[in-house]
This record gives structure tokens, sequence and C-alpha cells, in this order.
């Protein structure tokens, strides 16, 4: 009978991409493509729901999901710098 390799796929959390995951160098495990990243924030917001604004959790982003999400954050950080902090409380 004839061997056949599967090659798992892996997909993106936000655009659902999906592709092939790449063999490593140095062990023979696969793992998510070089160039994919992952998105893990918490907010300062009491909330329960996963998803909900309180917390942002991608595992898998494709590398142009990955790059939007940096420059969103890069973004929202400095013009939230540039609007002042009024102490621990984030009164605006």
């Amino acid at each position: 009978m004839a061997e056949v390799d599967v090659i798992p796929k892996i997909r993106c959390d936000n655009c659902g991409l999906t592709v092939q995951k790449e063999r490593g160098l140095v062990s023979s495990a696969y793992r998510k493509p070089r160039l994919w990243g992952a998105c893990k924030m918490e907010g300062g917001r009491s909330t329960d729901s996963y998803g909900g604004k309180a917390r942002l959790d991608f595992a898998d982003l494709c590398e142009r999901c990955a790059n939007v999400a940096l420059d969103a954050a890069a973004a929202a950080l400095e013009k939230a710098r540039s609007e002042g902090f009024d102490g621990p409380t984030g009164a605006e």
C-alpha cells in the first residue's frame, strides 16, 4: 500500500485563510508558518464574555491580519498617549 503524507493545515482566526503548516528546520514537527503571528490582549474592563471588548485572543493570524492588528494597536496607543492620562481611574 502507498504511504500518504498528510500535511496539517492552519486557518487564520480573523479572515479564515487556510494554508499548510511548515516543517521545522531542526525537528520534523509541523508548526505555523514563520510569518504568521498571534494577538492576545486583556483590557481593564470587567466583562465576562469571550471575544468582547475586555479580551482579544487570536492564536493564529495570517501575516496580513497580524500586521493590521499590530498597526491598529500601535495607532490606538499613540492616540491615547497624545490625549493624556488623568490618573489610575482612566477618566477622560
